[in-house]
């Protein structure tokens, strides 16, 4: 009976899907088999023993919660297929103390990318617009000449593609604003795009580009654990709850956040706070 719901619920799936849940079901019934000396029937399984085989996997296995819900999954939904419900909860994942760029370590960064030329001046405001503005990296590359406006007591970037393409004005803060100008002042004139930020050859900055700056500045700047575009996006989150109460709902609005939830990611301990609190103890 097990092989036959197992071959019927995977009918529906394919690829790395399909092997991913073939190997948990897979799992979960030679443990059944050498717990019962029967194999399982999804249509009677119960709640009990699944919370036995949850045990298994964290207690004898010592797999980690991510782990371990991904072999409940599955189980969870060919058991859903024989229109029955388990609740059986997964293991709540907790979140490690992040390890986040201080305000010294992105003034290293900025310093190490710093320079004369024109593409200094660029990367300049390239990381600086996702450190300060909290741009995503495909945003920051998307915009275009027009959508950056630059004032003397103001000024806002228009994000025209944000995740699920959403639009939002990002207001820039005046030493944002000033960086942004240094970098207009030397941008090629004979640019082929009218994009804000262009490469070497006068044409788009790609991902690949900014990925390459930020970690050359990284590796420069002497900062030894990875930093990424997406690094500089979570500094911003980061300061601004620190700095404005933990207004969440205001920051999930600068993100370009529709569900409130993606921006509570960002309410994480500073593994560095963390270890001065345990010392100060």
């Amino acid at each position: 009976m097990w092989q036959i719901q197992v071959k019927a619920f995977l009918a529906d799936y394919e690829g790395v899907t399909l092997r991913r849940y073939r190997d948990a079901l897979a799992a979960f019934c030679a443990w059944y088999v050498q717990t019962n000396q029967a194999e399982p029937d999804a249509a009677l399984l119960v709640d009990e023993e699944v919370r036995d085989y949850r045990s298994y996997l964290t207690g004898v296995k010592g797999y980690k919660a991510a782990t371990v819900n991904a072999y409940l999954a599955p189980l969870r939904a060919l058991v859903r297929a024989q229109g029955r419900t388990l609740k059986v909860k997964g293991v709540r994942q907790v979140r490690p103390a992040v390890d986040i760029l201080d305000s010294r370590e992105l003034g290293k960064l900025l310093a190490a990318v710093d320079g004369t030329g024109w593409q200094d001046k660029r990367d300049v405001a390239l990381v600086s617009l996702m450190a300060r503005a909290g741009l995503r990296v495909s945003e920051a590359l998307g915009l275009k000449l027009d959508d950056v406006e630059i004032g003397a007591r103001s000024g806002a970037a228009l994000v025209r593609e944000g995740k699920g393409l959403q639009q939002r004005r990002v207001a820039l803060s005046a030493e944002l604003r000033a960086t942004l100008s240094a970098y207009l002042a030397v941008r090629p004139a004979i640019a082929q795009t009218d994009s804000f930020f262009v490469s070497r050859t006068l044409r788009e900055l790609t991902p690949r580009d900014a990925q390459r700056i930020v970690a050359e500045a990284a590796r420069r700047a002497g900062i030894t654990r990875k930093v990424t575009p997406h690094t500089l996006r979570h500094f911003f989150a980061t300061r601004f709850l620190q700095k404005n109460g933990g207004d969440i709902a205001t920051l999930a609005s600068i993100l370009g956040h529709a569900n409130i939830s993606t921006t509570t990611r960002y309410l994480h301990p500073n593994a560095q706070r963390v270890q001065e609190m345990v010392e100060e103890m």
